[in-house]
């Protein structure tokens, strides 16, 4: 998770603690589902995995299905064939098979879209921006390459 959605995630079930839903919906299902979702989410973010932690992922993962229709009910989602979410069933066995579930964070990609898109179109004036990213780019690795890799000991 990057670093936005990881401080979100972590006052998301605050805000929902006491909210009302329509229809007489149930507010503890709603936060059953929540609370699994982002259990699991932060489990999978463990540098390293033991069969209890895995066996936690799996409950979690349990305890959302069991409660996900909630979100039928309250008419925010109509069916749940979701691929990121299917995905989610196959964290444990790629975990046991690779021991780490590194590549299945945006992080870093989201950083580098960041530094070569964002900050590129920054040095723009807006107009015609393609070749002055091209040049704002070419620039940045030119003087990534002249610095030295080490600090000089003169």
């Amino acid at each position: 998770m990057g670093k936005e959605h990881s401080q979100m995630s972590s006052f998301l079930l605050a805000l929902i603690i006491d909210v009302q839903l329509a229809d007489g919906a149930s507010t503890p299902k709603l936060l059953h589902a929540v609370r699994a979702l982002l259990d699991f989410l932060f489990l999978t973010q463990y540098p390293l995995h033991s069969s209890e932690t895995l066996n936690l992922l799996d409950d979690s993962l349990r305890d959302f299905h069991a409660n996900k229709d909630i979100f039928f009910d309250i008419g925010v989602q109509t069916n749940m064939n979701l691929l990121k979410l299917h995905s989610l069933s196959h964290y444990v066995m790629y975990i046991k098979l690779y021991d780490m579930t590194d590549n299945y964070s945006t992080e870093y990609t989201e950083h580098l879209h960041i530094e070569l898109a964002k900050d590129a179109w920054r040095s723009t004036n807006s107009k015609d921006e393609f070749p002055q990213m091209t040049l704002w780019l070419e620039r940045k690795e030119k003087i990534f390459h002249w610095l030295p890799s080490t600090p000089c000991s003169c």
